[in-house]
């Protein structure tokens, strides 16, 4: 179940991605579409993780674990598409080049989850949950100085206050997106140390 929803957050991200890289409104309406999709796909793989729990006596890890990593993965695929619809519905007149790379860096995040959670099945061999969890610390760490200094490089260049709240608000919601992943980062960690 795990492995089915950080496919469905790579792909959003992957999405995300590409709507900094297409200025076509059209193109961007296409990308909208499929990453509010792919939440709703998520919301339901969410649910029927939860009613599995219910049904299973022996889940694969601690119930409370399962209940922490579900909801940390929901938060990323939320602010993903909370980023999305921001575009959509603020139009900015302009979208920094620096986000783009913080997309790229999001997308790098989220394979990494995925790369972790497909090796759950095999708990007693933790190293590439680890080195997947020591990549996406890197990236949150590269993740927070883009933010820096492309919301120092916001307050210099953008004059038009509206449009400045637009960006900033999007910009601050990708790095909370990067914070979301280093917190899946952090309960995969957690069922690790449980487990050994």
């Amino acid at each position: 179940m795990f492995e089915s929803y950080s496919e469905v957050i790579v792909k959003a991200s992957a999405a995300q991605l590409s709507i900094f890289e297409h200025d076509d409104p059209l193109k961007q309406k296409d990308f909208f579409k499929e990453i509010k999709d792919l939440e709703n796909k998520a919301d339901e793989i969410a649910q029927k993780i939860f009613d599995d729990l219910d049904k299973t006596f022996v889940p694969p890890f601690d119930r409370e674990d399962i209940n922490l990593l579900t909801n940390s993965l929901e938060e990323v695929i939320n602010l993903i598409d909370w980023v999305a619809q921001r575009i959509k519905l603020y139009r900015p007149k302009e979208i920094p080049v620096e986000f783009a790379a913080f997309a790229k860096l999001i997308n790098k995040g989220c394979e990494q989850i995925n790369v972790g959670i497909k090796e759950l099945h095999d708990l007693k061999k933790p190293n590439k949950i680890l080195k997947a969890c020591k990549k996406i610390s890197e990236i949150e760490k590269e993740a927070d100085d883009l933010y820096h200094s492309t919301i120092s490089n916001l307050f210099k260049k953008e004059k038009d206050a509206i449009e400045l709240i637009k960006q900033k608000e999007i910009l601050e919601n990708m790095e909370e997106t990067t914070d979301k992943i280093k917190g899946v980062s952090n309960i995969l960690k957690t069922i690790i140390l449980k487990v050994s």
